[in-house]
């Protein structure tokens, strides 16, 4: 290098790091004339991150749309998109590839699963793996599901509520929202037998639960600072405590354990029980052989181990946190009212055989298709899903090339992270008046224009190939348990504190409970 290239290189790099760091994002950019979150979003991502670390994103990116309109630059290549034309139908139903945010969230054992696939083929050859068993059709005949639906429901939570009744002692709906959730999900997916039983075994519930929320207010160093989280743990510092470590290996091992116990299980080639049958665990297992074939990467590891484990572990928790929040917003809603109880009760009790818990005698349940066809049932839950969505939070997809159009800008380039959020859409005045209110009645008085409007708009379950693939079985889940409740109690609230909801990708109530009292009906 000659004595002259050095200060021609002094003068060229701060040009060339002032065009692409300021003037490019600011004024040549594709996206500079999208509205800006914040004078300094254009530039850099430090305005976001400052948002995401005071864990006010959710109502932050509300109060943007509401000022700045349907789409909004959070940071030099980030974008928040909020309309349906341009935005979740080109977003989610064109097939944009996720972001990796979902790798740094939602990986298990060091493998992916079908939630943070970010290819969209190697996700929809998973998807399709298990589709099968999570189809309406699937779920609605099941005689399996059936087994464990009655004995979680008659023999594990109902005898809990009539004796806090008869006792006249409040009941934390919180958690039994939580533990029904987790073990009618297990059951399906393990069997009765391998599954939990947080109904019951409340020292087991609140070990996995204390550290299943003790990890959230850390998500912000793993979600946005993994790299530097990952190296800092080499050399032995811990960003993130320690014991949240301890408690997500606990937690993984715990599951690993489950599904080792299936395959034991399926391997011994001896008839499983109804009611036993880890139903998603045998689809999946099969499946992935099929595809692969049977070979081993360890001798000591049964075919995929890790694999179906990583995928479990997932489904698990997902079934768990996102029914669990749900449910203990139906209770807190029609626990503030008490004439919506009543007008269910009389359609619940029009069930052939009704849900009525007797202390003798065999109880069975009517069939699932008669309750999924009753109308209030179905507006209660869809209105809780809509006003307290559990997954709030944005769904982050990537642009792909050459160039895509959202919400009515043109030109947008490959690589920009960009993603909508059930919390902001379900709070569109135009399509549900009164955001704000829960409101059943909405679903159920509505036009047939306004339901198609609003079914497009409501996306607790996302959309296109990414929808949830455990809709149909928790819709059902959670209905049984609705219906199974206020066919036997009125509920009043007794301590509602913190119930208002947190912010986050997933979100429950702050206060993490809901004391209700439980009054038998005779």
């Amino acid at each position: 290098m000659t004595p002259i290239t050095i200060p021609i290189l002094l003068l060229v790099l701060p040009l060339l790091a002032l065009y692409h760091y300021l003037l490019y994002p600011l004024l040549f950019s594709p996206l500079c004339k999208i509205p800006a979150a914040n004078p300094f979003a254009s530039i850099s991502s430090l305005w976001i991150l400052y948002i995401r670390w005071l864990n006010i994103e959710n109502q932050t990116l509300l109060r943007l749309h509401e000022k700045l309109g349907p789409i909004v630059r959070l940071a030099p290549n980030e974008l928040s998109v909020n309309c349906y034309e341009g935005g979740l139908k080109t977003i989610y139903g064109g097939g944009f590839a996720k972001d990796e945010f979902y790798v740094r969230r939602f990986v298990n054992y060091g493998k992916v699963n079908m939630l943070c696939m970010t290819d969209n083929k190697e996700h929809g050859l998973r998807r399709r793996m298990l589709s099968s068993v999570y189809s309406k059709s699937s779920i609605m005949s099941s005689a399996n599901l059936r087994v464990t639906s009655r004995i979680i429901l008659f023999d594990r939570l109902l005898p809990q509520l009539v004796k806090s009744a008869e006792d006249g002692k409040a009941v934390d709906m919180f958690k039994l929202s939580y533990a029904y959730s987790m073990d009618s999900f297990m059951a399906f997916q393990f069997g009765l037998k391998l599954g939990s039983n947080f109904l019951q075994d409340t020292r087991e519930r609140d070990w996995y639960m204390n550290a299943f929320f003790g990890r959230r207010k850390w998500y912000f160093w793993s979600d946005n600072f993994s790299g530097l989280v990952g190296g800092l743990l080499k050399m032995g510092v811990h960003l993130v405590p320690k014991w949240i470590t301890v408690a997500n290996e606990e937690q993984a091992d715990w599951v690993l354990k489950k599904c080792d116990q299936a395959e034991e299980m399926i391997a011994s080639g001896q008839g499983i029980a109804t009611g036993d049958e880890p139903t998603p665990f045998i689809q999946e297992r099969a499946a992935m052989r099929k595809a692969g074939g049977d070979d081993k990467s360890d001798s000591k590891d049964y075919p995929y181990r890790w694999e179906l484990a990583s995928e479990m572990y997932d489904h698990s928790a997902a079934a768990m946190e996102t029914s669990g929040d749900t449910l203990t917003y139906v209770f807190y809603e029609l626990s503030r009212h008490p004439e919506l109880q009543k007008k269910l009760r009389d359609e619940l009790l029009q069930l052939d055989p009704p849900l009525r818990y007797t202390v003798d005698g065999e109880v069975d349940l009517p069939e699932f298709k008669a309750l999924d066809n009753i109308p209030l049932l179905s507006a209660i839950l869809q209105e809780t899903l809509r006003r307290w969505t559990p997954v709030p939070g944005g769904q982050p997809r990537v642009t792909p090339s050459p160039v895509c159009s959202l919400a009515g800008y043109d030109n947008i380039p490959p690589g920009v992270k960009v993603h909508s959020s059930a919390g902001v859409l379900h709070r569109n005045p135009n399509v549900f008046p009164n955001p704000e209110e829960w409101n059943p009645d909405r679903w159920l008085e509505a036009s047939d224009k306004q339901t198609s409007e609003m079914s497009r708009w409501f996306w607790a379950w996302s959309s296109g190939g990414t929808t949830c693939l455990g809709n149909n079985f928790a819709t059902n889940s959670m209905k049984l348990v609705i219906a199974a409740v206020y066919s036997n109690f009125t509920t009043s609230i007794v301590d509602a504190e913190g119930i208002e909801q947190d912010e986050g990708y997933t979100a429950g109530p702050k206060g993490s409970k809901l004391m209700l009292q439980f009054n038998r009906i005779e």
